[in-house]
């Protein structure tokens, strides 16, 4: 999709602000680069690579970024696994941080 028909479609538009907003919370562009780089993890294994962690914050941070479809998640007996559903993000991501510097 060129830059014209992004711009000329209002769904694409708010699936693009959906993205956005969800990842524009720090906790949660934390815990997408966190699977990101390391993969399929349990909301346990993300609280150990976070300094501040509580499990209910980060359990509603995973849920908004799964409403977003940013994330999937499967069940392997009582544990989540929590993992990226689009490998752009990786994209966005670098994209967002050249704008930065």
């Amino acid at each position: 999709m060129d830059q014209m028909e992004v711009h000329n479609n209002n769904q694409k538009l708010a699936d693009m602000a959906k993205i956005l907003k969800a990842i524009s919370n720090y906790n949660r562009l934390q815990i997408v680069q966190i699977l990101l780089t390391e993969g399929e993890m349990t909301v346990n294994e993300i609280c150990s690579r976070i300094e501040t962690c509580e499990q209910s914050l980060i359990s509603h941070h995973l849920a908004a970024l799964k409403q977003a479809e940013i994330l999937i998640s499967r069940r392997s007996g009582r544990k989540i696994y929590y993992s990226s559903a689009k490998d752009e993000l990786h994209k966005l991501l670098n994209c967002i941080e050249n704008c930065c510097n």
